[in-house]
């Protein structure tokens, strides 16, 4: 029959830390891609750490003396098993290194809260003297601490879950191996002190109770550095798709100087056929043809050069896309503004209202009216166009409905670029037409 002390000292005790560890990998894997006959690795996961937790907790129950030596014993416990659990994290998921070494962490601390949640509320009875069913030598009291230990671990992932919305991936940096030796180096001191320095209850309990605060503060690191991972990503992005657009309105700007000079030519050369030629057929072919070049030829002057190159790229495009495009505009109100911010505010704008007014049906209605004056001491953009589509509104800004990298930037980078001179950008979208503000005070030298 199954005793207390035998359950306890024979499975309980030398098996508890792998369990806890088997459950996190699967909490903490559950969203994560899984390599091929994930049941049977998952098996292999649960047996090696199993294995691995008894034979150690054995070696330090019959062959360690004294509490210096079993000490150093739980230290090298906690040290092997966390590290088996990265390689059956590894073994189990398909992660970059950088998400291991996070994970790894993550579970250790995990870990340790639901570990020391349950040994605090333990000692806390013991100090107080209270019967209860946290006795650590019975088997009521050891299923008293799973129900514990994975509603500490549920919680705890549910929690990250919820706010943290990416990951360090890639190959770790300094800060996070430099991360990884610290957190376990501090827990590995901690499991040492807890064998070696806790003679009483009392004194149980103010370690456990110590322990427990530093590893939720350990915690909500983790959480921190998850959240200002994702922020550097995104800023990342962000400076990649405004760098991007500027290159592209770069490579514009040769090119539309070069259509420039290239339909001067060309009207010059339609003036000496057409005088020669005679023929009314001819004629109206010629004027067809100087029309469609006109089109092209169209080049903007609003005293801004950079503005010049956004506005008549835009024309172009809406010309071939039967885009009526009416624009007034002082350029040099605008003159305290990158090239950078100009491509991006502009181009942005643009780009958001041609690609919503091409799809409306009536071909009216496929106009897009750009105005930006001053009033006062801000500088005024707006811009009207047309949709078809409905808008889905999140926090005053629509949201793409577009995949993949990128996409979404352009009115947040609006956003950006209006609060950086003490402005701000709204949207309104009444009865299909999209209305885009913008105000910006100048910072002139």
């Amino acid at each position: 029959m199954m005793t207390d002390s035998w359950w306890i000292s024979t499975v309980d005790h030398r098996i508890s830390t792998a369990l806890i560890f088997f459950l996190l990998l699967f909490l903490l894997g559950n969203h994560r891609k899984r390599r091929p006959a994930f049941p049977l690795r998952m098996a292999g996961a649960l047996f090696s750490m199993c294995f691995a937790s008894w034979c150690i907790r054995y070696i330090i129950d019959t062959h360690l003396v004294g509490l210096t030596q079993q000490g150093m014993g739980y230290s090298l416990h906690i040290l092997v098993m966390s590290l088996l659990y990265w390689g059956c994290y590894t073994f189990c998921y398909r992660v970059s290194v950088a998400e291991q070494a996070y994970f790894n962490l993550l579970a250790l601390t995990i870990f340790k809260l639901a570990w020391n949640t349950f040994k605090m509320g333990s000692s806390a009875t013991s100090v107080a003297q209270l019967p209860s069913v946290w006795s650590r030598y019975s088997i009521t009291g050891s299923l008293v601490s799973y129900v514990v230990y994975i509603a500490v671990c549920v919680l705890a992932c549910a929690i990250h879950r919820r706010f943290v919305k990416n990951y360090p991936s890639g190959s770790p940096g300094r800060s996070m191996l430099v991360t990884v030796f610290v957190f376990m180096g501090c827990q590995m001191i901690l499991e040492f002190c807890g064998h070696v320095f806790t003679a009483d209850n009392q004194a149980i309990f103010l370690y456990y109770l110590c322990a427990l605060m530093y590893t939720t503060i350990n915690y909500v690191v983790l959480l921190a550095i998850a959240q200002l991972n994702y922020y550097r990503q995104d800023n990342e992005d962000m400076h990649n798709f405004i760098k991007n657009k500027m290159q592209y309105y770069q490579m514009s700007h040769d090119g539309i100087i070069s259509l420039q000079i290239k339909c001067h030519d060309l009207k010059h050369q339609i003036a000496a056929i057409r005088s020669e030629a005679g023929k009314a057929s001819f004629d109206k072919y010629i004027a067809r043809l100087e029309d469609s070049i006109n089109e092209y030829s169209t080049v903007v002057d609003c005293g801004n050069e950079t503005i010049n190159v956004v506005l008549t790229e835009k024309n172009i495009l809406c010309s071939t896309c039967g885009v009526k495009f009416s624009y007034i505009i002082d350029g040099t109100l605008f003159d305290f503004m990158s090239e950078m911010e100009i491509y991006s505010l502009f181009g942005n704008a643009l780009d958001n209202a041609l690609e919503n007014c091409s799809k409306v049906s009536d071909h009216e209605k496929r106009v897009i009216s750009l105005k930006a004056a001053a009033h006062g001491e801000m500088v005024v953009l707006h811009v009207e166009n047309f949709f078809d589509d409905e808008l889905n509104m999140v926090d005053g800004m629509p949201v793409t409905t577009k995949n993949g990298s990128g996409h979404g930037f352009g009115l947040r980078s609006i956003q950006e670029i209006a609060e950086k001179y003490g402005g701000v950008a709204s949207v309104q979208a009444d009865h299909h037409i999209f209305k885009l503000t913008v105000f910006m005070k100048p910072r002139r030298a």
